[in-house]
């Protein structure tokens, strides 16, 4: 009987040692589980406010189709300031090949302004300026001027949002390829030469540095130089740089950062679905596109004459809706 005891008693231990690790092991998942419904939650909640008009707007996005988002930094300082579009920045998405396409077309670009003749680009944005300037204004006229193609959505920050979003990102590291030095009554821009990695401050002082002799926009030889050259590598380079930060784990703090920050038209699900697509995307599968123009004086002011042909023969198909069938 003695020996009976000690088998039932050690039977009795076992079982409950099975019970505490399967009660440990569940409150392990409950817990997993919570945390990934609250990343999910807490990141498609952040990506809402991004978009005040998320609730009420049906998806378009089609993933089989090139997707043409339009990237801009307008130059406003204050709440009640809607500014210019200092950056403009096409950007192509191939789905299947998962490449982009990234042209910058410069700020004073000659265009013709749908109701509003010949002007330059960066005013179209400003209300101020026509009376019907706005986002909207600004896609049409880029879509008049690139004839064929179809911009699918937008995403404008003004200098205080670009700043947030490269913080929440951790910075970015650039090669300055000169020295860069201005210095104005609100602006002190003053770079060093060679590798650095900078917080959102410095980094949008790159991205603004136009005086030089070169200035906004310059082309020799059709290669294309200034600016926008310096922008486009920055987009390149936050591309390298956050491939580690595309997942649904570490998206919600970057996105909680910078809900303020950015505007856009873009849904919460399609926001969603575009990182996925291109979470694996590196800076070798974007594409930097000269924009086809030369620096001109027209009725005695400077602009950035585009080539129309160019446009419509070389840049329209990059940009096409359709992804080609290769």
């Amino acid at each position: 009987m003695k020996t009976e005891t000690k088998k039932l008693t050690g039977s009795s231990r076992s079982t409950k040692v099975r019970k505490t690790l399967l009660i440990a092991v569940i409150s392990i998942l409950t817990i997993v589980v919570c945390f990934a419904g609250y990343s999910v939650i807490s990141l498609y909640s952040s990506l809402r406010s991004i978009n005040p008009n998320a609730g009420t707007t049906v998806s378009t996005l089609d993933l089989r189709e090139r997707i043409n988002i339009l990237v801009v930094g307008v130059d406003s300082r204050a709440t009640n300031d809607p500014g210019r579009a200092d950056s403009i920045m096409l950007i192509g998405l191939d789905p299947v090949s998962r490449t982009m396409s990234v042209i910058s077309i410069p700020r004073d670009s000659r265009v013709d302004i749908p109701g509003h003749g010949y002007d330059k680009i960066n005013a179209t944005v400003n209300p101020d300026y026509f009376s019907d300037g706005g986002i909207d204004l600004l896609e049409k006229t880029v879509e008049a001027m690139i004839p064929g193609i179809k911009i699918n959505y937008y995403a404008k920050a003004d200098f205080a949002g670009f700043e947030k979003v490269i913080d929440a990102l951790g910075g970015v590291t650039i090669n300055v390829e000169k020295a860069m030095y201005y210095k104005a009554v609100d602006t002190l821009i003053n770079l060093k030469p060679g590798i650095q990695h900078m917080d959102g401050k410095t980094a949008l002082e790159y991205a603004r540095f136009r005086h030089d002799a070169i200035g906004d926009f310059g082309s020799s030889n059709g290669e294309e130089l200034g600016r926008v050259v310096r922008q486009k590598a920055l987009l390149k380079a936050i591309v390298a740089q956050t491939t580690s930060l595309r997942n649904v784990w570490k998206l919600p703090p970057v996105i909680r950062a910078v809900e303020n920050a950015v505007v856009t038209d873009l849904l919460p699900n399609d926001m969603l679905r575009i990182a996925l697509a291109f979470k694996n995307t590196t800076d070798k599968e974007v594409t930097t596109i000269p924009f086809p123009g030369v620096p001109g004086i027209v009725g005695g002011t400077s602009y950035v004459i585009p080539d129309l042909n160019a446009l419509r023969s070389k840049i329209a198909p990059l940009f096409s809706p359709l992804v080609p069938s290769n």
